[in-house]
């Protein structure tokens, strides 16, 4: 008999996933940028992501706002069918197209289902009264303790949690992967994630679970905000997460188009900075210093598509906007504007442009009259303008910079070209006629230029100065590119924020009916017996057990139908007799699965055959 035991035990290890309790938690991170998520340490969720389906290219593909991002989530369909376009949730359409919660409820009641939320509208609103038990609460560390002590005490089959604290940082000092606040607010949430794992792992039953760990975001963010369609604010992560899932890392697709942003000066060649220690270095010149006094202009032209807290040209330590010098960079933290710093060491003076992180070819032109005012311009047109006479000397002796800063930190990803320096005032009109023309005789500023790197080389590691002080840049890192074709990304493989819904569905083994409309798809396949969901089947004894020749099965009413599967959810043939019994002497040792139609309801159970 203790040898019958031992194997009993040995063969539990072998069910399939399909004969167990299937169980899904759905975990949401409001606001959670995935370039972020990439630089940030965050060893629960990693352990997630490598244990079933993960990616970091996930989008929400609908409007940027947390009531439609969590409705596309939790509902499985676009804001065209449940109607909420923002976070006021007016006229919205939960009637038709309600949240998975209440899908989950209305095809099996006994099913425990769960919410606790940091942000109470998706409880309020989206979720409603469709869940068993619900809870909103101030903090993220509240529902981290609540969603832990309630897997411990219960049994929940669907739980959804909503973090918020990730989201408020973002608001409050910036959407970035270069802002450490923001870091530091995922990595917190990712600290939270930890006990209630852990807390699933504890469960006496979780031998006997099929788990499925949902994690995504709602949206993205740039700036201080999000609300737009740039990649950024779009663009999150989603990890399908289960001990009986296939690994996998679903990924943009990538190919090489022609280019529509070339530069406009007829430059095919590019110089790429990668935003790692890529920088090009003028050598410091008295001319480059510009004092108290020294009018002057300066411009590029540029290509990105990541606005970050940056020096693109400048010549200044931009760890302060007040130390001396002047930088091209962006609107803290991570644009999408650009903006122009200059300082003295105790003063400065700041103006922003607008958006050009859109990956097309943009001239950034300002113009410094040091008794007067600092304009700035982009594409030739003037947007904006600041008194500087206040500004004292902003000599810095660190020569002049692209792609970093002078202590070689803020470093810019992307493509420089045609930086011209002019110790002089350019006016309006010459700027606007010459934004995207080469610099020759026929300039009317053409004797006061004192720099002048096109930057179109195409090889090597200088960059000429064709002013006539012939002062050459040396090239770090930084790589030439022919950019007469580009690298473009095609998301269209990748998930939306409605394919959680399906993938819960499929999960619970929920037959998806088509007319609830529902715009996602599962992105793990379908791991079920008989297209039966188990959870809603109710045990039966079968005597004896184990066995070697007959099992009885004794279950109310009258048997209307019955299957028997192997561990391996293989349906198997065998003789059911009229009194109930059932004829194994045909199969081979191992644990078997029985599901029987009576005429009193559903039934399951497992036996041994010795």
């Amino acid at each position: 008999m203790k040898n019958l035991l031992i194997l009993f035990v040995s063969l539990l290890s072998y069910y399939s996933p399909a004969q167990l309790t299937k169980k899904v938690l759905i975990i949401g991170i409001d606001g959670c940028r995935a370039d972020a998520y990439a630089v940030a340490n965050t060893p629960n969720m990693d352990s997630l992501a490598s244990n079933g389906v993960f990616s970091s290219d996930a989008l929400n593909a609908d409007f940027t706002w947390s009531g439609p991002g969590w409705s596309n989530i939790l509902c499985g369909v676009d804001s065209d069918k449940h109607l909420v376009t923002g976070n006021n949730f007016t006229g919205n359409d939960y009637a038709t197209y309600p949240s998975v919660i209440q899908i989950v409820e209305d095809f099996d009641p006994s099913l425990s289902t769960v919410s606790f939320c940091h942000w109470a509208p998706i409880n309020d609103n989206i979720i409603q009264s469709g869940v068993d038990f619900k809870l909103n609460f101030s903090s993220d560390a509240e529902v981290s303790s609540a969603a832990s002590s309630y897997m411990a005490a219960n049994d929940p089959d669907l739980m959804f949690l909503h973090f918020d604290d990730v989201d408020h940082e973002g608001h409050a000092t910036g959407f970035s992967p270069t802002n450490t606040a923001y870091i530091s607010a995922i990595e917190t949430t990712d600290d939270l994630i930890e006990p209630i794992i852990q807390a699933i792992k504890n469960r006496v039953t979780y031998n006997e679970e099929n788990w499925l760990i949902l994690l995504t975001s709602d949206h993205g963010g740039i700036g201080t905000s999000h609300g737009g369609t740039s990649i950024e604010e779009r663009k999150v992560i989603m990890i399908a997460s289960g001990d009986y899932i296939s690994n996998s890392i679903i990924s943009k697709d990538s190919l090489y188009v022609n280019n529509s942003a070339l530069n406009c000066l007829g430059d095919s060649a590019e110089l790429i900075f990668d935003g790692t220690n890529d920088f090009v270095q003028v050598p410091d010149a008295p001319n480059l210093n510009f004092g108290t006094s020294q009018d002057f202009t300066i411009e590029c032209r540029i290509r990105t598509n990541q606005a970050a807290d940056v020096a693109i040209v400048g010549n200044k330590d931009w760890s302060s906007g007040v130390n001396p010098g002047f930088v091209f960079s962006f609107k803290y933290p991570s644009g999408p504007e650009w903006k122009i710093n200059i300082g003295d060491g105790s003063v400065r003076a700041d103006l922003d442009g607008g958006m050009i992180s859109d990956n097309e070819w943009h001239t950034l032109s300002v113009s410094f009259d040091r008794d007067a005012y600092m304009k700035l311009y982009q594409d030739g047109a003037l947007l904006d303008s600041i008194d500087i006479s206040g500004i004292g000397d902003v000599t810095s002796n660190g020569g002049l910079f692209f792609g970093t800063d002078i202590l070689n930190g803020f470093d810019y990803t992307g493509s420089i070209a045609e930086v011209r320096v002019w110790e002089t005032i350019v006016g309006d009109q010459v700027i606007q006629d010459f934004y995207c023309s080469p610099v020759n005789v026929s300039h009317p500023n053409y004797g006061s230029l004192i720099g002048y790197w096109k930057m179109y080389e195409g090889s090597g590691t200088i960059v000429t100065d064709f002013s006539s002080l012939l002062n050459n840049g040396a090239i770090t890192d930084a790589l030439w590119q022919n950019q007469d074709s580009v690298l473009v990304y095609n998301y269209d493989n990748t998930p939306r924020l409605v394919d959680v819904a399906s993938t819960t569905l499929t999960h619970l083994c929920i037959p998806i009916d088509p007319t609830w409309g529902l715009d996602g798809t599962s992105i793990i396949p379908q791991d079920c017996i008989a297209g039966m969901n188990s959870q809603s089947l109710n045990q039966i004894d079968l005597f004896p057990n184990p066995a070697k020749d007959e099992i009885e099965i004794l279950a109310e009413g009258e048997t209307l139908n019955f299957q028997v599967f192997d561990f391996t959810g293989k349906q198997i043939k065998v003789t059911h007799t009229g009194d109930g019994l059932l004829d194994i002497r045909s199969l081979s040792k191992g644990i078997y699965q029985v599901r029987i139609e009576t005429t009193q309801g559903f039934y399951r159970g497992e036996f041994l055959k010795e």
